[in-house]
């Protein structure tokens, strides 16, 4: 999954922020429902370079964009114990 963060909106940045995408999961912990029997893992976010990204396989809602970047920044914000 590929967040549309500021981050990602960057001409010149070189990468991506994207997360896995799992079928089995819940709304506990760090996961976001994207629909389709599918989750976003927000916190195993990483880097792709947009070089290697050539086909979109499916696109979500903005509600749902929403609710993974609502998630980052929650993530980002909760402090390492």
């Amino acid at each position: 999954m590929i967040s549309s963060t500021v981050y990602n909106e960057i001409a010149a940045e070189p990468t991506v922020l994207v997360a896995l995408v799992v079928e089995q999961a819940t709304d506990e912990g760090f996961c976001v429902d994207v629909g389709a029997g599918r989750w976003a893992v927000m916190g195993l976010v990483t880097f792709v370079p947009k070089a290697a990204l050539d086909t979109c396989v499916r696109r979500v809602d903005t509600q749902t964009l929403t609710n993974a970047n609502t998630m980052l920044f929650k993530i980002l914000a909760t402090p390492e114990r």
